[in-house]
Protein backbone atom coordinates (compact mmCIF):
# COMPACT_ATOMS: atom_id res chain seq x y z
CA UNK A 1 0.00 0.00 0.00
CA UNK A 2 1.43 3.70 -0.66
CA UNK A 3 2.46 5.80 2.09
CA UNK A 4 -0.53 8.30 0.44
CA UNK A 5 -3.02 5.70 1.22
CA UNK A 6 -2.06 4.52 4.34
CA UNK A 7 -2.08 8.39 5.46
CA UNK A 8 -5.91 8.33 4.09
CA UNK A 9 -6.61 5.01 5.95
CA UNK A 10 -5.40 5.78 9.31
CA UNK A 11 -7.02 9.36 8.94
CA UNK A 12 -10.24 7.86 8.06
CA UNK A 13 -9.69 5.31 11.65
CA UNK A 14 -8.60 7.91 13.73
CA UNK A 15 -11.65 9.04 15.93
CA UNK A 16 -9.60 11.16 18.35
CA UNK A 17 -5.82 11.70 19.80
CA UNK A 18 -5.18 13.06 23.33
CA UNK A 19 -1.92 13.57 25.17
CA UNK A 20 -1.50 11.90 28.32
CA UNK A 21 2.04 12.74 28.82
CA UNK A 22 4.63 15.06 27.40
CA UNK A 23 8.11 16.12 28.50
CA UNK A 24 11.18 17.20 27.34
CA UNK A 25 12.26 13.98 25.44
CA UNK A 26 8.78 12.14 24.65
CA UNK A 27 5.02 12.76 24.32
CA UNK A 28 2.81 9.73 25.05
CA UNK A 29 -0.55 9.92 22.90
CA UNK A 30 -3.73 7.86 23.29
CA UNK A 31 -4.75 7.51 19.64
CA UNK A 32 -8.62 6.07 19.40
CA UNK A 33 -9.74 4.30 16.53
CA UNK A 34 -12.48 3.79 15.19
CA UNK A 35 -14.00 0.24 15.41
CA UNK A 36 -16.31 -0.29 12.44
CA UNK A 37 -13.76 1.33 10.12
CA UNK A 38 -10.86 -0.84 11.55
CA UNK A 39 -13.11 -4.12 11.83
CA UNK A 40 -13.65 -3.31 7.88
CA UNK A 41 -10.13 -2.59 6.74
CA UNK A 42 -9.09 -5.58 8.65
CA UNK A 43 -11.64 -7.48 6.41
CA UNK A 44 -10.34 -6.47 3.08
CA UNK A 45 -6.48 -7.09 3.88
CA UNK A 46 -7.61 -10.75 5.00
CA UNK A 47 -9.11 -10.93 1.87
CA UNK A 48 -6.80 -10.27 -0.23
CA UNK A 49 -4.19 -12.46 1.44
CA UNK A 50 -6.32 -15.16 1.31
CA UNK A 51 -6.93 -14.53 -2.41
CA UNK A 52 -3.23 -14.36 -3.11
CA UNK A 53 -2.51 -17.26 -1.35
CA UNK A 54 -4.76 -19.15 -3.47
CA UNK A 55 -3.42 -17.92 -6.63
CA UNK A 56 0.02 -19.38 -5.50
CA UNK A 57 -1.54 -22.58 -5.24
CA UNK A 58 -3.21 -22.72 -8.35
CA UNK A 59 0.18 -21.70 -10.10
CA UNK A 60 2.11 -24.34 -8.06
CA UNK A 61 -0.43 -27.09 -9.23
CA UNK A 62 -0.65 -25.74 -12.94
CA UNK A 63 3.33 -26.16 -12.57
CA UNK A 64 3.17 -29.67 -11.48
CA UNK A 65 0.92 -30.96 -13.82
CA UNK A 66 2.78 -29.24 -16.43
CA UNK A 67 5.96 -31.18 -15.51
CA UNK A 68 4.28 -34.26 -15.40
CA UNK A 69 2.58 -34.32 -18.75
CA UNK A 70 6.01 -33.69 -19.99
CA UNK A 71 7.63 -36.36 -18.29
CA UNK A 72 4.91 -38.82 -19.42
CA UNK A 73 3.90 -39.05 -15.97
CA UNK A 74 -0.24 -38.98 -15.62
CA UNK A 75 -1.12 -36.37 -13.21
CA UNK A 76 -2.68 -38.01 -9.92
CA UNK A 77 -4.14 -34.24 -8.84
CA UNK A 78 -7.48 -32.96 -10.21
CA UNK A 79 -7.06 -31.28 -12.65
CA UNK A 80 -8.15 -27.25 -12.39
CA UNK A 81 -9.54 -27.78 -16.14
CA UNK A 82 -12.98 -29.54 -16.20
CA UNK A 83 -12.62 -30.63 -19.76
CA UNK A 84 -9.15 -32.03 -19.06
CA UNK A 85 -11.25 -34.17 -15.51
CA UNK A 86 -14.35 -34.91 -17.88
CA UNK A 87 -11.88 -36.84 -20.41
CA UNK A 88 -9.90 -38.23 -17.28
CA UNK A 89 -13.30 -40.06 -15.96
CA UNK A 90 -14.32 -41.64 -19.73
CA UNK A 91 -11.33 -42.61 -19.96
CA UNK A 92 -11.27 -44.53 -16.21
CA UNK A 93 -14.96 -45.44 -17.11
CA UNK A 94 -14.42 -47.16 -20.23
CA UNK A 95 -11.20 -49.49 -18.68
CA UNK A 96 -13.93 -50.04 -16.20
CA UNK A 97 -16.49 -51.23 -18.89
CA UNK A 98 -13.97 -53.00 -20.87
CA UNK A 99 -12.86 -54.96 -17.70
CA UNK A 100 -15.89 -56.01 -17.01
CA UNK A 101 -16.86 -57.35 -20.12
CA UNK A 102 -13.25 -58.89 -21.01
CA UNK A 103 -14.36 -61.12 -17.37
CA UNK A 104 -17.97 -61.82 -18.66
CA UNK A 105 -17.06 -63.13 -21.64
CA UNK A 106 -13.75 -64.95 -20.78
CA UNK A 107 -16.83 -66.83 -18.20
CA UNK A 108 -19.26 -67.02 -20.55
CA UNK A 109 -16.71 -69.18 -22.71
CA UNK A 110 -15.76 -71.11 -19.94
CA UNK A 111 -19.13 -72.13 -18.96
CA UNK A 112 -20.08 -72.91 -22.92
CA UNK A 113 -16.77 -75.59 -23.06
CA UNK A 114 -18.09 -77.20 -19.74
CA UNK A 115 -22.12 -77.10 -21.18
CA UNK A 116 -22.10 -77.45 -24.80
CA UNK A 117 -21.72 -80.83 -26.67
CA UNK A 118 -18.31 -81.93 -27.31
CA UNK A 119 -16.79 -83.24 -30.28
CA UNK A 120 -16.47 -87.15 -29.89
CA UNK A 121 -15.33 -89.73 -32.37
CA UNK A 122 -13.06 -90.00 -35.44
CA UNK A 123 -11.14 -86.28 -35.78
CA UNK A 124 -11.68 -85.79 -39.85
CA UNK A 125 -8.42 -83.62 -39.61
CA UNK A 126 -6.13 -86.23 -37.84
CA UNK A 127 -8.03 -89.15 -38.68
CA UNK A 128 -7.57 -90.67 -35.21
CA UNK A 129 -9.98 -91.17 -31.69
CA UNK A 130 -10.42 -88.13 -30.26
CA UNK A 131 -9.97 -88.50 -26.31
CA UNK A 132 -12.38 -89.99 -24.25
CA UNK A 133 -13.34 -88.71 -20.27
CA UNK A 134 -11.23 -91.08 -18.07
CA UNK A 135 -12.85 -93.56 -15.68
CA UNK A 136 -12.53 -92.32 -12.10
CA UNK A 137 -11.21 -94.60 -9.55
CA UNK A 138 -9.01 -94.93 -6.94
CA UNK A 139 -5.77 -96.04 -8.61
CA UNK A 140 -6.54 -93.22 -11.88
CA UNK A 141 -7.04 -90.52 -8.94
CA UNK A 142 -3.36 -91.04 -6.75
CA UNK A 143 -1.45 -92.32 -9.86
CA UNK A 144 -2.68 -88.27 -11.42
CA UNK A 145 -3.86 -90.48 -14.98
CA UNK A 146 -7.01 -89.33 -13.87
CA UNK A 147 -6.76 -85.45 -13.55
CA UNK A 148 -4.35 -85.69 -16.67
CA UNK A 149 -6.97 -87.89 -18.43
CA UNK A 150 -9.82 -84.77 -18.05
CA UNK A 151 -7.18 -82.29 -19.00
CA UNK A 152 -6.62 -84.23 -22.35
CA UNK A 153 -9.82 -84.83 -22.88
CA UNK A 154 -10.92 -81.38 -22.19
CA UNK A 155 -8.27 -79.80 -24.79
CA UNK A 156 -9.10 -82.72 -27.26
CA UNK A 157 -12.58 -82.59 -27.66
CA UNK A 158 -13.34 -78.64 -28.06
CA UNK A 159 -16.53 -78.06 -29.35
CA UNK A 160 -16.68 -77.63 -33.43
CA UNK A 161 -13.17 -78.57 -33.58
CA UNK A 162 -13.12 -79.60 -37.10
CA UNK A 163 -14.99 -76.03 -37.96
CA UNK A 164 -12.48 -74.32 -36.45
CA UNK A 165 -9.39 -76.35 -38.09
CA UNK A 166 -11.00 -75.71 -41.49
CA UNK A 167 -11.57 -72.10 -40.47
CA UNK A 168 -7.76 -71.74 -39.23
CA UNK A 169 -6.42 -73.51 -42.50
CA UNK A 170 -8.56 -70.95 -45.20
CA UNK A 171 -7.26 -68.12 -43.04
CA UNK A 172 -3.69 -69.37 -43.15
CA UNK A 173 -3.75 -69.39 -46.46
CA UNK A 174 -4.39 -65.83 -47.44
CA UNK A 175 -0.83 -65.14 -46.10
CA UNK A 176 0.56 -66.00 -49.36
CA UNK A 177 -0.59 -65.99 -52.99
CA UNK A 178 -0.39 -69.19 -55.36
CA UNK A 179 -0.68 -67.85 -59.04
CA UNK A 180 -1.63 -70.86 -61.29
CA UNK A 181 -3.45 -74.34 -60.69
CA UNK A 182 -1.61 -76.12 -63.27
CA UNK A 183 1.72 -76.08 -61.68
CA UNK A 184 3.13 -78.08 -58.02
CA UNK A 185 2.74 -75.82 -56.00
CA UNK A 186 4.24 -77.31 -52.39
CA UNK A 187 2.53 -76.83 -49.31
CA UNK A 188 4.34 -78.63 -46.56
CA UNK A 189 7.70 -80.91 -47.26
CA UNK A 190 8.27 -83.67 -49.31
CA UNK A 191 11.32 -85.56 -48.80
CA UNK A 192 13.67 -86.91 -51.51
CA UNK A 193 12.90 -90.91 -52.61
CA UNK A 194 15.58 -93.45 -53.00
CA UNK A 195 14.04 -95.09 -56.47
CA UNK A 196 15.11 -98.81 -56.49
CA UNK A 197 13.61 -101.42 -59.61
CA UNK A 198 12.75 -104.51 -58.91
CA UNK A 199 15.17 -107.21 -61.42
CA UNK A 200 14.85 -110.60 -60.12
CA UNK A 201 12.19 -112.92 -60.91
CA UNK A 202 8.67 -112.19 -59.36
CA UNK A 203 7.97 -115.81 -58.60
CA UNK A 204 8.19 -117.61 -55.31
CA UNK A 205 10.85 -119.45 -54.03
CA UNK A 206 8.82 -122.97 -53.80
CA UNK A 207 5.45 -125.03 -53.95
CA UNK A 208 2.25 -124.13 -51.79
CA UNK A 209 0.39 -126.67 -50.60
CA UNK A 210 -3.24 -125.57 -49.74
CA UNK A 211 -4.73 -127.41 -47.08
CA UNK A 212 -7.87 -127.32 -47.34
CA UNK A 213 -9.33 -130.13 -44.15
CA UNK A 214 -9.79 -132.98 -46.53
CA UNK A 215 -7.52 -132.86 -50.36
CA UNK A 216 -4.30 -131.01 -50.81
CA UNK A 217 -3.38 -129.53 -54.07
CA UNK A 218 0.02 -127.68 -54.94
CA UNK A 219 -0.09 -124.17 -56.09
CA UNK A 220 3.09 -123.01 -57.78
CA UNK A 221 4.89 -119.71 -56.80
CA UNK A 222 3.77 -118.31 -60.62
CA UNK A 223 0.47 -119.08 -60.60
CA UNK A 224 -2.10 -117.30 -62.84
CA UNK A 225 -4.17 -114.48 -61.60
CA UNK A 226 -7.92 -115.90 -61.30
CA UNK A 227 -10.80 -115.08 -62.80
CA UNK A 228 -13.11 -112.35 -61.08
CA UNK A 229 -16.83 -111.68 -61.54
CA UNK A 230 -17.33 -107.80 -62.75
CA UNK A 231 -20.52 -106.96 -60.60
CA UNK A 232 -23.57 -106.47 -62.34
CA UNK A 233 -25.43 -103.06 -62.83
CA UNK A 234 -23.18 -100.06 -64.02
CA UNK A 235 -20.17 -98.70 -62.86
CA UNK A 236 -18.53 -94.95 -62.44
CA UNK A 237 -15.72 -94.63 -64.54
CA UNK A 238 -12.89 -92.72 -63.57
CA UNK A 239 -10.30 -91.53 -66.23
CA UNK A 240 -6.67 -91.72 -65.35
CA UNK A 241 -5.32 -87.91 -65.16
CA UNK A 242 -2.15 -87.84 -67.24
CA UNK A 243 -1.19 -84.13 -66.01
CA UNK A 244 1.52 -82.81 -63.80
CA UNK A 245 -0.90 -82.53 -60.40
CA UNK A 246 -0.15 -80.28 -57.66
CA UNK A 247 0.35 -80.82 -54.18
CA UNK A 248 -0.93 -79.46 -51.38
CA UNK A 249 0.36 -80.37 -47.70
CA UNK A 250 2.56 -82.82 -49.26
CA UNK A 251 -0.74 -84.42 -51.17
CA UNK A 252 -0.51 -85.08 -54.52
CA UNK A 253 -3.98 -83.78 -56.37
CA UNK A 254 -4.53 -84.33 -59.94
CA UNK A 255 -7.34 -84.31 -62.58
CA UNK A 256 -9.66 -81.48 -62.73
CA UNK A 257 -13.91 -81.34 -62.03
CA UNK A 258 -15.47 -84.71 -61.12
CA UNK A 259 -11.98 -86.35 -61.85
CA UNK A 260 -9.83 -84.20 -59.37
CA UNK A 261 -8.30 -87.32 -57.25
CA UNK A 262 -5.86 -86.62 -54.04
CA UNK A 263 -3.21 -89.39 -53.89
CA UNK A 264 -0.52 -89.96 -51.05
CA UNK A 265 3.25 -90.05 -52.55
CA UNK A 266 4.76 -93.84 -52.34
CA UNK A 267 8.30 -94.52 -50.93
CA UNK A 268 8.12 -97.92 -49.58
CA UNK A 269 11.79 -99.73 -49.32
CA UNK A 270 12.90 -102.76 -50.54
CA UNK A 271 14.29 -103.91 -47.49
CA UNK A 272 11.30 -103.22 -45.44
CA UNK A 273 9.39 -105.58 -48.05
CA UNK A 274 11.96 -108.25 -47.88
CA UNK A 275 11.68 -108.13 -44.02
CA UNK A 276 8.07 -108.71 -44.58
CA UNK A 277 8.64 -111.43 -45.87
CA UNK A 278 10.93 -113.03 -43.88
CA UNK A 279 8.54 -112.02 -40.75
CA UNK A 280 5.65 -113.78 -42.65
CA UNK A 281 7.44 -116.97 -43.86
CA UNK A 282 8.32 -117.33 -40.18
CA UNK A 283 4.60 -117.43 -39.21
CA UNK A 284 4.21 -120.63 -41.77
CA UNK A 285 7.24 -122.20 -40.10
CA UNK A 286 5.43 -121.82 -36.54
CA UNK A 287 1.95 -122.95 -37.37
CA UNK A 288 3.11 -125.73 -39.61
CA UNK A 289 1.50 -127.58 -42.94
CA UNK A 290 -1.75 -127.25 -42.19
CA UNK A 291 -2.48 -123.80 -41.92
CA UNK A 292 -2.38 -122.05 -44.85
CA UNK A 293 -0.85 -118.88 -44.49
CA UNK A 294 -1.33 -115.82 -47.59
CA UNK A 295 0.32 -112.99 -48.35
CA UNK A 296 -2.29 -110.01 -49.71
CA UNK A 297 -0.02 -106.86 -50.29
CA UNK A 298 -2.44 -104.16 -51.10
CA UNK A 299 -1.91 -101.72 -53.91
CA UNK A 300 -2.65 -97.53 -53.13
CA UNK A 301 -4.75 -95.57 -55.66
CA UNK A 302 -1.27 -94.39 -55.94
CA UNK A 303 0.10 -97.28 -57.69
CA UNK A 304 -2.60 -96.52 -60.68
CA UNK A 305 -3.20 -92.77 -60.88
CA UNK A 306 0.21 -91.15 -60.17
CA UNK A 307 1.00 -89.19 -63.69
CA UNK A 308 3.56 -91.24 -65.71
CA UNK A 309 5.79 -87.77 -66.01
CA UNK A 310 5.99 -87.73 -62.13
CA UNK A 311 6.27 -91.43 -61.01
CA UNK A 312 10.34 -91.33 -61.09
CA UNK A 313 9.45 -88.95 -58.43
CA UNK A 314 8.62 -92.09 -56.53
CA UNK A 315 8.99 -95.41 -55.49
CA UNK A 316 7.15 -98.23 -57.46
CA UNK A 317 4.49 -100.21 -55.87
CA UNK A 318 4.19 -103.42 -58.15
CA UNK A 319 8.28 -103.62 -57.77
CA UNK A 320 7.88 -104.06 -54.21
CA UNK A 321 5.18 -106.65 -54.98
CA UNK A 322 7.57 -108.02 -56.89
CA UNK A 323 10.81 -108.00 -54.36
CA UNK A 324 7.94 -109.40 -51.75
CA UNK A 325 6.82 -112.19 -53.89
CA UNK A 326 10.37 -113.10 -54.92
CA UNK A 327 10.91 -113.44 -50.93
CA UNK A 328 8.21 -115.49 -49.64
CA UNK A 329 8.42 -119.22 -49.01
CA UNK A 330 6.28 -121.46 -48.47
CA UNK A 331 3.13 -118.50 -48.12
CA UNK A 332 0.53 -118.17 -50.75
CA UNK A 333 0.95 -114.73 -52.32
CA UNK A 334 -2.58 -113.08 -53.59
CA UNK A 335 -2.07 -110.61 -56.61
CA UNK A 336 -3.75 -107.87 -55.78
CA UNK A 337 -2.22 -105.69 -58.16
CA UNK A 338 -2.91 -107.45 -61.35
CA UNK A 339 -6.48 -108.18 -60.39
CA UNK A 340 -6.97 -104.35 -60.00
CA UNK A 341 -4.98 -103.24 -62.35
CA UNK A 342 -7.68 -103.84 -65.49
CA UNK A 343 -10.32 -102.16 -63.91
CA UNK A 344 -8.99 -98.48 -63.43
CA UNK A 345 -11.26 -97.51 -65.48
CA UNK A 346 -14.03 -98.30 -62.52
CA UNK A 347 -14.79 -96.45 -59.46
CA UNK A 348 -12.09 -99.26 -57.37
CA UNK A 349 -10.41 -95.99 -54.78
CA UNK A 350 -11.68 -92.59 -53.20
CA UNK A 351 -10.69 -89.82 -54.68
CA UNK A 352 -10.59 -88.44 -51.40
CA UNK A 353 -9.65 -91.09 -49.33
CA UNK A 354 -6.51 -93.14 -48.77
CA UNK A 355 -8.61 -96.30 -48.87
CA UNK A 356 -9.97 -98.45 -51.49
CA UNK A 357 -13.82 -98.80 -52.43
CA UNK A 358 -15.35 -101.82 -51.09
CA UNK A 359 -16.41 -103.01 -54.69
CA UNK A 360 -12.35 -103.12 -54.91
CA UNK A 361 -12.20 -105.25 -52.26
CA UNK A 362 -14.66 -107.71 -53.33
CA UNK A 363 -12.34 -108.08 -56.27
CA UNK A 364 -9.27 -108.95 -54.19
CA UNK A 365 -11.76 -111.48 -51.72
CA UNK A 366 -12.90 -113.48 -54.47
CA UNK A 367 -9.46 -113.42 -55.79
CA UNK A 368 -8.30 -115.08 -52.30
CA UNK A 369 -11.48 -116.95 -52.35
CA UNK A 370 -10.37 -118.95 -55.53
CA UNK A 371 -7.28 -119.04 -54.13
CA UNK A 372 -8.66 -120.89 -51.06
CA UNK A 373 -10.74 -122.93 -52.77
CA UNK A 374 -14.04 -121.85 -51.09
CA UNK A 375 -17.20 -120.72 -51.96
CA UNK A 376 -17.91 -117.05 -52.79
CA UNK A 377 -20.98 -115.05 -52.78
CA UNK A 378 -21.49 -113.07 -56.53
CA UNK A 379 -21.74 -109.43 -56.13
CA UNK A 380 -25.58 -109.61 -56.86
CA UNK A 381 -26.18 -111.20 -53.76
CA UNK A 382 -25.75 -108.32 -52.02
CA UNK A 383 -27.22 -105.13 -49.98
CA UNK A 384 -26.12 -101.71 -51.81
CA UNK A 385 -25.85 -98.88 -49.97
CA UNK A 386 -24.82 -95.53 -51.29
CA UNK A 387 -23.27 -93.15 -48.86
CA UNK A 388 -22.92 -89.61 -50.53
CA UNK A 389 -20.67 -86.64 -49.95
CA UNK A 390 -18.14 -88.53 -48.62
CA UNK A 391 -14.89 -86.14 -48.15
CA UNK A 392 -12.50 -89.00 -46.62
CA UNK A 393 -8.71 -88.40 -44.79
CA UNK A 394 -6.80 -87.51 -48.26
CA UNK A 395 -8.86 -84.56 -47.95
CA UNK A 396 -8.03 -82.85 -44.65
CA UNK A 397 -4.14 -84.24 -45.06
CA UNK A 398 -4.63 -81.59 -48.18
CA UNK A 399 -5.58 -78.91 -45.95
CA UNK A 400 -9.32 -79.06 -47.39
CA UNK A 401 -8.34 -78.56 -50.79
CA UNK A 402 -11.27 -76.58 -52.22
CA UNK A 403 -11.41 -78.74 -55.72
CA UNK A 404 -11.95 -82.02 -53.88
CA UNK A 405 -14.33 -80.38 -51.29
CA UNK A 406 -16.74 -79.44 -54.37
CA UNK A 407 -16.60 -82.63 -55.96
CA UNK A 408 -16.97 -85.65 -53.10
CA UNK A 409 -17.16 -89.20 -53.15
CA UNK A 410 -19.90 -91.34 -53.05
CA UNK A 411 -19.30 -94.23 -50.35
CA UNK A 412 -21.11 -97.80 -51.67
CA UNK A 413 -20.65 -100.96 -49.06
CA UNK A 414 -22.37 -104.28 -49.74
CA UNK A 415 -24.26 -106.12 -46.80
CA UNK A 416 -24.14 -110.08 -47.81
CA UNK A 417 -27.28 -111.97 -48.10
CA UNK A 418 -26.86 -113.73 -44.45
CA UNK A 419 -25.95 -110.47 -42.64
CA UNK A 420 -29.27 -111.34 -40.39
CA UNK A 421 -27.16 -114.73 -39.25
CA UNK A 422 -24.14 -113.49 -38.43
CA UNK A 423 -23.33 -113.88 -34.50
CA UNK A 424 -20.43 -110.94 -34.19
CA UNK A 425 -18.50 -110.82 -30.90
CA UNK A 426 -15.99 -108.13 -30.53
CA UNK A 427 -13.40 -108.35 -27.89
CA UNK A 428 -10.97 -105.93 -25.98
CA UNK A 429 -7.09 -106.40 -27.53
CA UNK A 430 -6.53 -108.94 -24.99
CA UNK A 431 -9.36 -110.91 -26.45
CA UNK A 432 -11.36 -110.78 -23.23
CA UNK A 433 -14.27 -108.68 -22.24
CA UNK A 434 -16.62 -110.38 -25.18
CA UNK A 435 -19.92 -108.10 -26.48
CA UNK A 436 -22.04 -109.18 -29.10
CA UNK A 437 -23.23 -106.88 -31.78
CA UNK A 438 -22.95 -106.85 -35.02
CA UNK A 439 -20.92 -106.02 -38.35
CA UNK A 440 -22.40 -102.62 -39.71
CA UNK A 441 -22.38 -99.63 -38.31
CA UNK A 442 -23.84 -96.39 -38.90
CA UNK A 443 -21.22 -93.60 -39.18
CA UNK A 444 -22.91 -90.64 -38.05
CA UNK A 445 -19.03 -88.22 -39.48
CA UNK A 446 -18.46 -88.31 -43.05
CA UNK A 447 -14.94 -89.03 -42.43
CA UNK A 448 -16.43 -92.14 -40.12
CA UNK A 449 -17.55 -93.73 -43.38
CA UNK A 450 -15.07 -96.61 -43.66
CA UNK A 451 -15.92 -97.84 -40.06
CA UNK A 452 -19.01 -98.69 -41.72
CA UNK A 453 -17.62 -102.36 -41.03
CA UNK A 454 -16.98 -103.06 -38.10
CA UNK A 455 -16.52 -100.11 -36.31
CA UNK A 456 -13.30 -99.33 -34.98
CA UNK A 457 -9.91 -100.70 -35.56
CA UNK A 458 -9.39 -100.90 -31.94
CA UNK A 459 -10.88 -104.48 -30.73
CA UNK A 460 -10.70 -107.94 -32.17
CA UNK A 461 -13.71 -109.17 -34.11
CA UNK A 462 -15.11 -112.82 -34.11
CA UNK A 463 -17.93 -113.98 -36.93
CA UNK A 464 -19.65 -116.75 -37.11
CA UNK A 465 -21.05 -117.80 -40.39
CA UNK A 466 -23.68 -119.75 -41.73
CA UNK A 467 -20.72 -121.69 -43.96
CA UNK A 468 -20.23 -124.93 -42.42
CA UNK A 469 -17.08 -125.97 -44.40
CA UNK A 470 -14.89 -126.55 -41.27
CA UNK A 471 -12.73 -123.57 -42.55
CA UNK A 472 -11.35 -120.79 -39.81
CA UNK A 473 -10.08 -117.60 -41.43
CA UNK A 474 -7.60 -115.31 -39.01
CA UNK A 475 -6.98 -112.00 -40.79
CA UNK A 476 -3.87 -110.15 -39.22
CA UNK A 477 -4.73 -106.64 -40.87
CA UNK A 478 -4.52 -102.61 -41.24
CA UNK A 479 -7.49 -100.56 -41.85
CA UNK A 480 -7.83 -101.73 -45.49
CA UNK A 481 -8.65 -105.10 -44.56
CA UNK A 482 -11.45 -104.06 -42.99
CA UNK A 483 -13.22 -104.33 -46.41
CA UNK A 484 -12.74 -107.41 -47.33
CA UNK A 485 -14.56 -109.13 -44.66
CA UNK A 486 -17.84 -108.77 -45.72
CA UNK A 487 -17.70 -110.65 -48.46
CA UNK A 488 -15.90 -113.60 -46.86
CA UNK A 489 -18.52 -114.38 -44.39
CA UNK A 490 -20.36 -117.06 -47.52
CA UNK A 491 -16.19 -118.29 -47.79
CA UNK A 492 -15.42 -119.32 -44.02
CA UNK A 493 -17.26 -120.99 -40.99
CA UNK A 494 -15.27 -119.01 -38.30
CA UNK A 495 -13.95 -115.49 -39.17
CA UNK A 496 -11.33 -113.45 -36.36
CA UNK A 497 -10.32 -110.17 -37.36
CA UNK A 498 -6.70 -108.71 -36.19
CA UNK A 499 -5.62 -105.38 -36.51
CA UNK A 500 -1.71 -105.28 -36.03
CA UNK A 501 -1.84 -102.42 -34.34
CA UNK A 502 -3.77 -102.65 -31.48
CA UNK A 503 -3.11 -106.58 -30.37
CA UNK A 504 -1.99 -107.88 -27.12
CA UNK A 505 -1.47 -111.58 -27.06
CA UNK A 506 0.49 -113.67 -29.22
CA UNK A 507 -0.28 -114.06 -32.65
CA UNK A 508 1.07 -117.87 -33.08
CA UNK A 509 -0.96 -118.89 -29.86
CA UNK A 510 -3.69 -116.82 -30.37
CA UNK A 511 -4.01 -118.73 -33.98
CA UNK A 512 -3.86 -122.27 -32.83
CA UNK A 513 -6.34 -121.46 -30.06
CA UNK A 514 -9.34 -120.60 -32.03
CA UNK A 515 -8.45 -123.40 -34.29
CA UNK A 516 -7.41 -121.12 -37.77
CA UNK A 517 -6.53 -123.00 -41.06
CA UNK A 518 -6.01 -120.16 -43.13
CA UNK A 519 -4.15 -116.65 -41.62
CA UNK A 520 -4.51 -113.75 -43.80
CA UNK A 521 -1.99 -110.82 -43.76
CA UNK A 522 -3.85 -108.39 -45.54
CA UNK A 523 -1.93 -104.74 -45.71
CA UNK A 524 -1.71 -101.75 -47.77
CA UNK A 525 1.32 -101.50 -49.27
CA UNK A 526 2.32 -98.32 -47.18
CA UNK A 527 2.66 -101.50 -44.23
CA UNK A 528 4.45 -103.97 -45.47
CA UNK A 529 6.83 -101.76 -47.21
CA UNK A 530 7.69 -99.30 -44.07
CA UNK A 531 9.33 -99.74 -40.56
CA UNK A 532 5.54 -100.64 -39.81
CA UNK A 533 6.61 -104.31 -41.01
CA UNK A 534 7.81 -104.81 -37.87
CA UNK A 535 4.13 -104.91 -36.12
CA UNK A 536 4.24 -108.61 -37.71
CA UNK A 537 7.23 -109.74 -36.29
CA UNK A 538 6.55 -108.07 -32.31
CA UNK A 539 3.33 -109.63 -32.34
CA UNK A 540 4.29 -113.28 -33.12
CA UNK A 541 7.20 -113.08 -30.22
CA UNK A 542 5.40 -111.56 -27.92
Amino acid sequence: MRNEDKNDSIQGLLKGVEIVNSNANKQTLNVQLDPEKYQKLRNEQEKKRRMAARKKAVDKTKKTIKNKIQKGIAPDVPSPNDKDRDIKACRLEMQFINSIAMILIALVIAILLVVVKRESGMTEHDNRELAVFPELTAESWFDGSFTSGVTDYYTDTIPYREDLVSFSSKFSKLFGLNFGSDRVVQHGNVGDVEKEEFTGSSTTTSKVEIFTGTTTTTSGGSQTTPSVTTPSGSVATLPVEDDDGRLSNGILIVGSGKNVRALEGYGGSFSYGKDYAKFVNQYKKDLGQYVNVYSMCIPTAFAYYCPSNMRDNYGDQLDNINNIRSHLDGVIDIDVYSVLQGRTNEYIYSRTDHHWQPIAAYYAAQAFANTAQVDYKDISTYEKVVEEDFLGTLYAYSDYDAELKKYPDSFTYYKPSNNDNLEVTYYDTDFKNGQRSRLFFKAYQKINLYSSFLGTDKQIAEIKTDCKNGRTLVIFKDSFGNALVPFLTGSFENIYVVDLRYFTPNAIEFCKNVGATDVLFATCMFTCSSQKVNYIENIRVQ
